[in-house]
């Protein structure tokens, strides 16, 4: 283990006093205050990147996403694994499925969504978080390796949410999971999946009203730091959050490069959620924003469009967090408690 995982893993040890020393001067942006366990993250980052090679190739990128893997918290005992491929009509797709203890032949489901801009990351990436919600919500997870850009074309991820989707309410029975209760889950690019999921259901639901079999609508939808807009503007949280620890507006043009080429598709109703002109009908909505994020104000906007045209709506912006924050559990207290605040509240929607 490196110096650097050592400190990382006694940072939530540590005395509260001596770890703001050890971040230094605190770090502020519109009002709010890093926690100084992420700020030391920051830090180690900045060194790091000092005199770095920038990754140049997809490959190199897609390594440096995956440097949380080696910070992720140890999973919750008493969840069960089971890796699996799943068949979708789009496409034959690695899975992790998540049981918690005492599973039945009738829990809840949660379908999540991984973050990373649909370029970079895994299904895995939030490997720990899938579990708490397995543990908390009494609740059958499974996390979707779906296909990245820009090996794919865009909207093919979320083609792959709605295969699965339609494949877990084929196979309910051997899978155990109660129909009715079917939450979709996820944060950044996972959160624009979820989000972009629930509105085609619900306009599916509305052309099918005249037909006997309805269309199912998911249960709830939490959106964690979610990814709702294409446009990246010189105002708000975009601006003062340019530079932030871990998304910054480089990432973000990036990512944007990668998965509308030369703008191909950036103005694809499935890329802006946000700006869809009806967001009425629409499952419960438990929406958690960063703040220091650069996608924290579009984030809080999609939380009062939602609630402005009737929709149930549980908003948290955590003002100390930043974004990536489900990957943080390890070395920051507050994440936690954060975390397990919105288990809770999605287990509230799911009946647990």
């Amino acid at each position: 283990m490196s110096v650097q995982n050592l400190i990382i893993s006694a940072l939530r040890m540590i005395p509260r006093g001596l770890v703001r020393k050890m971040a230094g001067d605190p770090i502020t942006v519109d009002g709010y205050v890093m926690d100084p366990t992420i700020q030391i993250l920051s830090n180690l980052r900045d060194k790091n990147a000092a005199g770095a090679t920038m990754p140049e190739t997809m490959a190199e990128i897609r390594a440096a996403g995956n440097a949380f893997d080696a910070i992720a918290m140890p999973r919750r005992r008493g969840v069960k694994i089971s890796d699996v491929e799943l068949p979708l009509k789009t496409a034959t797709l690695k899975a992790r499925i998540y049981e918690p203890r005492h599973a039945s032949t009738t829990d809840p489901a949660i379908l999540f969504f991984h973050q990373g801009g649909l370029v970079i990351m895994h299904h895995l990436t939030d490997d720990w978080f899938c579990a708490l919600l397995a543990d908390i919500c009494r609740a059958k997870v499974i996390t979707l390796d779906y296909r990245l850009c820009p090996e794919n074309e865009f909207p093919a991820a979320i083609e792959d949410g709605l295969a699965l989707w339609d494949y877990v309410h084929e196979q309910a029975e051997p899978l155990g999971i109660d129909k009715r209760r079917i939450a979709l889950a996820g944060d950044s690019a996972g959160g624009l999946i979820a989000s972009v999921m629930c509105q085609v259901l619900r306009d599916k639901a509305r052309a099918a009203d005249d037909k006997p079999q309805k269309i199912a609508q998911p249960a709830a939808q939490l959106l964690i730091y979610p990814w709702v807009s294409t446009r990246i503007e010189e105002t708000g949280s975009m601006q003062s959050c340019a530079e932030m620890f871990p998304l910054t507006r480089a990432t973000m043009e990036m990512f944007n490069a990668n998965v509308f080429p030369n703008d191909k598709n950036i103005d694809h109703d499935w890329a802006n959620p946000l700006h869809n002109e009806n967001l009425q009908k629409l499952p419960p909505a438990i929406i958690a924003t960063a703040g220091f994020d650069p996608v924290r104000d579009q984030g809080n906007e999609y939380a009062e469009a939602l609630a402005a045209v009737g929709n149930q709506v549980t908003h948290y912006c955590f003002g100390k967090l930043s974004h990536s924050f489900l990957c943080l559990a390890r070395v920051s207290n507050p994440v936690q408690k954060a975390c397990e605040q919105l288990a809770r509240d999605l287990a509230a929607h799911l009946g647990r």
